[in-house]
């Protein structure tokens, strides 16, 4: 039995003990909760606004007023909505503090939100009934991305699988549907999900990568084949007939003239491999037959750099493959990172230990600081706090008007961005080889504020090493004849 008046007064319900009443939520005593925070968000109201309050709450009687048992973020969210009568069930009032809070954990614990592989699947289902991504978020107070990375997952077979089968967050669900296809990438994605969720991002944007290198060598083949290029394997290091077109040159008298491209593209013997290292990908243009066509060693006494004579060893080998490996995860790390520091920087406080970090750095020494400073006007920490690059001449400089505009608390973390970004900008490949005091600090910094190292940026947190022959510069690498290119 239900009583629909619009508001009942604690004494009205005396005689309601046990039934369902409609109340104004203004009118119930609210008591210390074992929530903290209600969290009141905006979608919640909106939807109590919409919906009403679906779940009645429950209310204790005395004899003076009704007192909220449970429920508690429904009747202040009623209230913030402008909710005249909400459901409640009515109980006898009793003295024991002890069951109420008990009582009161059990509901907040035992709630299960909503699955996201639930809400996949009722958004999906509301998309079949005709409902546009805009209406779905408006009817259900949902962001409208939410909504649409939602029937992405939606659409995508493989993608809804898995979130079905493990749980999957409605992010992670998004990127393995970016994969749909590649059954390698989705098997990698789902172990990173499940066993080691705080590498996923950098799981996903090794993919990326992998997966933008292998269009690049695709399209560069074509583009070498349409031009009549023909496209071979990468020769053996011990080969010694095919040669780089940058080592040759045709001779005229004692006049060497180095080769290119485009000199070279009547040659029989013209051809090209692709690499695709830490530099990028990019053709690397030979001649199968230098000698039968006429071409000289384009440094032959010229006092060229002395190149390293007989094949690589193995241990050679290895520490080349480990430098191309480690350099290419570093550039996908580089993009998480920059990714987390964007959302780091719009904290509104700096975490507690920033000053000390602060200090620590100043002490150190302030070149990077100066450097991005003097150099580059802070690009990098705009960048981060969501400001334009570059400011006109004369122009009012956002930058300083952030800090301008700023409690304390912000204008410390902005203090704390401008330094990371500094650094920031100081990093690249040459950082996991040679890490220095300065590199050892930051990235042991991020970790504690909340990021997730790679496995090469965990490298920089070591204490600093000093390059081998085979970790020296790029210099170093190419006087010995196998530079990051090869």
């Amino acid at each position: 039995m239900t009583v629909t008046e619009s508001q009942t007064t604690a004494a009205e319900a005396t005689t309601t003990t046990g039934q369902i009443v409609q109340v104004d939520p203004r009118t119930l005593v609210l008591e210390v909760n074992v929530r903290a925070d209600a969290a009141l968000t905006p979608e919640f109201v909106g939807s109590i606004k919409t919906h009403g309050v679906l779940t009645p709450i429950l209310v204790q009687r005395t004899a003076d007023a009704l007192h909220v048992r449970a429920g508690q973020r429904r009747t202040l969210a009623s209230i913030e909505a402008g909710l005249t009568a909400i459901p409640a069930y009515v109980v006898d009032g009793d003295t024991d503090e002890a069951r109420r809070i008990i009582e009161q954990m059990a509901e907040n614990d035992h709630r299960a939100a909503l699955a996201d592989r639930d809400r996949v699947a009722a958004f999906q289902q509301l998309s079949l009934l005709g409902l546009s991504a805009a209406q779905i978020a408006k009817r259900t107070h949902t962001k409208k991305d939410q909504v649409t990375t939602a029937l992405t997952v939606a659409g995508s077979e493989v993608a809804a699988a898995v979130t079905a089968k493990y749980d999957l967050t409605l992010d992670q669900a998004a990127v393995v549907a970016e994969f749909d296809g590649n059954a390698e990438a989705v098997k990698a994605l789902t172990v990173a999900a499940v066993d080691e969720p705080e590498q996923f991002a950098h799981v996903a944007q090794r993919l990326r990568d992998d997966r933008d290198e292998a269009q690049a060598v695709a399209d560069l083949t074509a583009t070498l084949t349409e031009a009549g290029t023909p496209v071979i394997d990468r020769p053996a290091y011990d080969d010694k007939t095919i040669k780089r077109l940058v080592e040759l040159a045709t001779l005229d008298g004692d006049e060497r003239t180095p080769l290119t491209p485009e000199t070279h593209a009547e040659c029989p013997g013209r051809a090209a491999w692709i690499d695709n290292g830490w530099k990028g990908v990019q053709a690397i243009h030979v001649c199968t037959d230098p000698k039968g066509n006429g071409h000289v060693d384009r440094y032959a006494y010229t006092g060229g750099t002395e190149r390293q004579s007989g094949p690589m060893s193995e241990e050679q080998k290895a520490e080349r493959r480990a430098l191309i490996a480690n350099n290419k995860a570093w550039k996908s790390a580089e993009t998480v990172r920059r990714e987390w520091l964007a959302g780091f920087a719009a904290r509104k406080t700096a975490p507690k230990d920033a000053a000390g970090f602060l200090a620590g750095r100043l002490v150190a020494g302030t070149y990077a600081l100066d450097k991005a400073s003097t150099q580059t006007r802070h690009r990098l920490a705009r960048t981060l706090l969501g400001l334009p690059e570059h400011v006109g001449y004369g122009a009012p400089d956002p930058l300083a008007d952030l800090v301008a505009t700023a409690t304390p608390a912000r204008a410390q973390h902005i203090a704390l961005v401008l330094v990371l970004a500094a650094i920031e900008d100081g990093t690249g490949t040459h950082t996991w080889r040679n890490v220095s005091e300065q590199d050892r600090a930051y990235f042991t910094a991020l970790a504690g504020w909340g990021y997730a190292l790679s496995e090469v940026e965990a490298l920089a947190t070591a204490a600093p090493t000093y390059p081998s022959d085979a970790e020296g510069d790029d210099d170093q690498d190419a006087a010995k004849g196998y530079d990051n290119g090869e």
